[in-house]
């Protein structure tokens, strides 16, 4: 993995909430933009496995405006649903909102896909139609959401208990303990806040269940 990828945080264990993680230091006034360009959508999108090598490589030859556009509604939608899980992680209601702009995204997605004929394992597959193909990624992303908010349990969704972290993960951990987006990260840094403070946790209520 090049140095380039690696600028993404990969601790969310669902491409959706990895792409909720790609504003990172989200709580601090200095946060730090994953999806600043065009190119940083697509790249995304190929390292989550939400679209292929050759898909990727095609897409990166945007006309500028175009493209512009585009990561810009990528990054509303990432909001849209960062809003929902703190919702959730607070015991408030989503507002609907958000749930109205994820399901137009969503709506759109599907939209620009159609089966075709496979040979296996299924009878058909799904695929991308030709235009607008700049648009594939933020599809695959908005497809990505409806299957997290759809298909996994809302108590394995989690946020990082570390006082100064708001990333997302999915704990698939056994008996669902898992506190820390990382235990290198903020898992050690707790530790290391707990042993100056005399044992007393430093740690945020996570409610998401």
């Amino acid at each position: 993995m090049s140095d380039r990828a690696d600028r993404f945080e990969w601790n969310g264990g669902h491409p959706a909430l990895d792409l909720v993680n790609t504003l990172d230091e989200r709580p601090s006034q200095a946060s730090i933009e994953r999806l600043a360009t065009y190119p940083d959508l697509v790249q995304f999108a190929e390292l989550a496995g939400l679209i292929d090598r050759r898909t990727a490589r095609r897409l990166l030859r945007p006309d500028g405006r175009s493209g512009s556009q585009i990561v810009k509604r990528a990054r509303k939608l990432r909001e849209h649903l960062h809003d929902i899980l703190a919702a959730a992680n607070s015991g408030r209601r989503a507002r609907q909102s958000d749930l109205s702009a994820l399901s137009a995204a969503i709506k759109a997605a599907h939209a620009a896909q159609v089966l075709e004929t496979s040979a296996s394992p299924g009878l058909a597959r799904r695929r991308w139609l030709p235009s607008p193909s700049a648009d594939i990624p933020l599809h695959a992303c908005a497809l990505a959401i409806e299957r997290l908010l759809v298909d996994e349990e809302r108590k394995r969704i989690r946020n990082c208990l570390a006082f100064d972290c708001d990333v997302y993960y999915l704990d698939t951990s056994k008996g669902q303990r898992r506190q820390w987006c990382s235990m290198t990260g903020c898992g050690n840094r707790e530790k290391q806040r707990r042993r100056r403070s005399g044992g007393r946790s430093l740690t945020r209520l996570n409610r998401l269940e």
